[in-house]
């Protein structure tokens, strides 16, 4: 029963994450945060937490201005981890803390820059 609840979880999870490969395509998906990442450098294991705990995670890697939708349900003062693992295989993450609805969008973006990550808003 456990292992039958953990896969309808784990599922539920990777339905309400996914990424943008349709080689530079627009394809718009439902989500409230939204992460773009703007280098020509691979990340993948795009993750979301909150209180320590695994919120939504993207297998899909993504690169070169493709995006990745997550829904977060709504909540104010909502405090969240972002993080990726590069090409390097190096892990990179930054705390966030937003207010989430239905309506409003909040993006983030992932710069590389004189061999630096960034995770930041995006304007």
């Amino acid at each position: 029963m456990k292992k039958k609840i953990f896969l309808i979880m784990l599922s539920l999870i990777f339905a309400l994450s996914g990424c943008s490969a349709s080689d530079n395509n627009v394809v718009h998906k439902e989500g409230n945060l939204i992460i773009t990442n703007y280098s020509e450098r691979e990340i993948a294991n795009i993750t979301i937490s909150h209180a320590g705990e695994v919120i939504s995670v993207s297998a899909e890697p993504i690169k070169d201005t493709q995006v990745c939708y997550f829904s977060i349900e709504p909540e104010d003062e909502y405090a969240y981890t972002v993080s990726f693992i590069d090409n390097d295989g190096n892990e990179l993450s930054q705390e966030f803390t937003d207010d989430f609805t239905e309506e409003n969008k909040i993006l983030i973006a992932v710069q590389y820059s004189d061999n630096e990550w960034s995770i930041a808003y995006d304007k």
